[in-house]
């Protein structure tokens, strides 16, 4: 397509750079053309168009490279960019019409080497060059024909003996070179446009995968971006900055009782409320569930965060009414107040967590700042860091899988492989709690090792065709010597080494991408699959996607809860499938809960589907009951 026709501007910078980097190509191909020319011309002929019109040629070269030279690194705007490329067009037509003319004279005035010399130079010129800047649009395809209709003429003019032979000789390398520019034209074209599309397409998914699908607020990962900025200018100028944790108190009442459609109506109403509370500096975000946060630059009696306190409370206390259903709710609220210069967000985050732990377990309804006493009740909460310590862990910690099946064909695809750890002293421990203790501890490669050995055993018994899903943490993709070590116990389990999906998570990626991408092409190198895990929930860039070796995405929970009723998450969910099929990889969508999500789901054009509508983890002994279970049931079906 001609660039002067375009409407794309993503498209004209597109041709603009390619175009910049083959300009010192053109040149050189140019200059030397033409010093050749001129050694065959130099005698015989007016000097003033044998070595005149060349040596202006080279001059005009010349200054053509210094300005190139000049602007190589330029990053100019549409406008500019659009200038420069009709300024090119320009001169591209005017050189095509003298070189014409010129080589019509020369032709009448040289002898029979001079006829051949000059026919094939008017003809390389215009196929090559025409090729070299097919991007400038129509007026390569100008210069085109007017070097390949002097070539043509100078073959009529000549006295050759079979002229027509000569001609149609050229003009099956101008038909083949017109396709060729054309086909070049339109691929160059189509790339650039699917890749601005991807990358609107990944923009638009980090907009969306920024705020909270429900309320419409910034979400949990908004939270932490903007409290670690909060923290940096606070640790410069020494304000008082403040983080709240708000619950909903007896809210699940309002889910058991009513269901979750009343329930995502009040999470709405709250959402609406809070965001009406105009004290100077506050933000609230949604971080999942019932539970909401804030963020505000305090002082030092707390007035402006207990007057927030306050607020939220007098908000959300007022009567609600959905769908004629008459609703109270109330809200526990934990905050803490940045005052160590060592403290990260997500210690801030913590410390108002067990604040709002410590006022929902001891009166709801209020708020509670994180206080030296809060920090001596949190320090005895470390028994089940003594228990980890102390554990057997061959003895205590052990496996359960959750199945992955193939909506499309009814099949078992996988099991993930989910830990679960039962203290003898303080009982079941959720992973949540034991995996973050043992990562500060420095034993998750330890647990890692023992999960993956057992998680193997009980792989044995399972079909050929049913795969093992198992995550690796933060240490573990960022661990050469890990990974070495479960590429090792691949080998030795004599299973096939595709059978094993090796899940990461954004958020992990953050400790060291470089060698985690390092780490996970080792994974793959040895036959095993790699699958990015709770997929837009992550700290990181999405563009990660782009750059590592994915097998499967798995979407993230949050996205599947409410995707039969929110637009805006089921515009997620669309753009992460689309995703997945442009990069023709696996998607798998956790957490569904329904018969009616999975047949969502399936209408969507996703193919795999985990949650507890099809099971809940279980024990490694309650895996080949469930496959002859799911088998008859399938059997029935069919």
């Amino acid at each position: 397509m001609p660039f002067s026709k375009t409407t794309s501007a993503e498209l004209l910078l597109a041709r603009y750079r390619s175009l910049m980097a083959d300009v010192p190509v053109v040149i050189f191909a140019a200059l030397s053309a033409t010093a050749i020319q001129i050694i065959a011309f130099h005698d015989g002929i007016d000097w003033r168009v044998s070595v005149g019109l060349p040596l202006l040629r080279i001059t005009l070269a010349a200054m053509l490279f210094m300005y190139w030279y000049r602007h190589r690194e330029d990053s100019p705007d549409i406008d500019k960019v659009r200038w420069r490329l009709q300024a090119a067009s320009v001169v591209l037509i005017i050189s095509g019409v003298v070189t014409f003319f010129r080589s019509l004279y020369l032709f009448s005035h040289t002898d029979s080497f001079g006829h051949y010399f000059l026919i094939s130079y008017i003809t390389l010129f215009g196929l090559c060059f025409a090729f070299i800047l097919s991007k400038i649009g129509i007026a390569a395809f100008i210069y085109n024909f007017l070097l390949i209709s002097a070539a043509l003429v100078c073959i009529f003019m000549g006295d050759f003996e079979q002229p027509y032979l000569l001609a149609a000789l050229v003009l099956v390398f101008e038909v083949g070179m017109l396709f060729a520019m054309h086909a070049s034209s339109n691929v160059f074209d189509r790339l650039v446009n699917a890749t601005y599309e991807t990358h609107s397409l990944l923009e638009e998914n980090q907009r969306l995968a920024n705020l909270d699908a429900l309320t419409h607020l910034p979400n949990r990962r908004q939270f932490f971006m903007h409290v670690e900025q909060q923290l940096a200018r606070a640790k410069k100028t020494e304000e008082r900055f403040a983080v709240g944790i708000v619950d909903l108190d007896n809210f699940k009442p309002v889910n058991d009782v009513y269901g979750h459609h009343i329930g995502d109506l009040v999470l709405t109403q709250v959402g609406e409320r809070l965001a009406r509370i105009k004290i100077a500096g506050v933000q609230f975000y949604r971080l999942g569930g019932d539970e909401f946060a804030f963020q505000v630059v305090s002082d030092a009696q707390h007035t402006i965060l207990r007057q927030i306190g306050k607020e939220i409370n007098r908000v959300i206390s007022q009567p609600m009414n959905m769908d004629g259903i008459p609703i109270s709710i109330k809200a526990s609220i934990g905050a803490c107040v940045f005052c160590d210069s060592e403290d990260t967000a997500q210690e801030l985050y913590e410390h108002a967590d067990f604040a709002l732990y410590h006022v929902k377990r001891t009166g709801r309804g209020n708020m509670e700042i994180y206080s030296q006493a809060l920090e001596e009740e949190r320090s005895q909460m470390n028994r089940v860091d003594q228990a980890l310590r102390a554990a057997d862990l061959e003895a205590e910690l052990f496996p359960v899988f959750q199945p992955i099946i193939n909506v499309h064909n009814g099949v078992i695809s996988s099991f993930e492989s989910l830990a679960r750890w039962n203290s003898p002293s303080i009982g079941i421990v959720p992973p949540a709690v034991f995996i973050n203790v043992a990562e500060s501890l420095g034993m998750i490669s330890e647990l890692t090792r023992l999960m993956f050995k057992k998680s193997i055993i009980a792989m044995a018994a399972w079909p050929g065709h049913i795969r093992l899903s198992f995550n690796l943490s933060a240490y573990d993709v960022t661990n050469k010597a890990v990974i070495e070590e479960l590429i090792y116990m691949v080998a030795q389990s004599r299973l096939q080494p595709s059978r094993f999906i090796f899940e990461v998570t954004e958020t992990a990626l953050l400790q060291d991408f470089t060698t985690a991408k390092d780490n996970i092409e080792l994974l793959r190198q040895a036959g095993a699959r790699i699958a990015l895990d709770d997929f837009g929930t992550g700290y990181s860039s999405l563009s990660h996607v782009q750059n590592l070796p994915l097998d499967k995405l798995k979407i993230d929970r949050s996205f599947i809860k409410d995707i039969e009723t929110s637009a805006t998450s089921q515009t997620i969910v669309r753009s992460i499938l689309a995703l997945c099929q442009g990069m023709q990889v696996e998607c798998v969508a956790e957490g569904a809960e329904t018969v009616s999500q999975v047949q969502f789901l399936q209408q969507m054009g996703c193919q795999l589907v985990q949650g507890y509508v099809y099971s809940k983890p279980m024990a490694q002994e309650h895996v080949q009951p469930y496959l002859a279970e799911f088998s008859e049931a399938q059997g029935q079906v069919a």
